[in-house]
């Protein structure tokens, strides 16, 4: 009888053939598609969580900021000495950044924080008119956003 010679491992074509000649690169291969998915899902779950955060915080703020003119921002260091000011409450806020004000428009940073905090970036933008206030949330870092000139 005649004796067959065995398979070789290393004579199967293809990348599939390829694959199952090199587990190891298999493995490392699967393990990284894996790892990007899950950085996938944990970004999209963050901005979902970043987003229904902020839009709470911004409804807060919009409130805390309800009836403030311009002139309530004007001289700032001033208005945060005085008990009960709406500077001072504003600037004990634990995610307030800045103001800039001017006689007609008061401009104020938030930055919020919570554990989304490292896969995307919020910033709550408060512009304080004397016809009244809105509470915007850009998808961007306060270092990112531009004060109105």
């Amino acid at each position: 009888m005649a004796r067959r010679k065995p398979r070789s491992r290393r004579n199967r074509g293809g990348v599939l053939g390829w694959f199952a000649d090199h587990p190891g690169v298999l493995a490392v291969a699967v393990v990284a598609a894996l790892l990007v998915v899950g950085v996938g899902v944990a970004k999209v779950i963050a901005d979902r969580s970043a987003t229904s955060a902020t839009e709470d915080r911004a409804a807060e703020i919009g409130r805390l900021l309800d009836g403030a003119t311009p002139e309530d921002f004007l001289a700032f260091n001033a208005g945060v000495q005085r008990e009960g000011s709406i500077a001072r409450t504003v600037r004990d806020q634990p995610d307030f950044v800045n103001v800039r004000a001017t006689a007609d428009l008061s401009f104020i940073r938030f930055q919020p924080e919570g554990w989304w905090s490292g896969f995307t970036e919020r910033c709550i933008v408060a512009r304080v008119r004397p016809d009244g206030v809105t509470v915007a949330v850009p998808k961007s870092a306060c270092v990112r956003v531009e004060a109105p000139r």
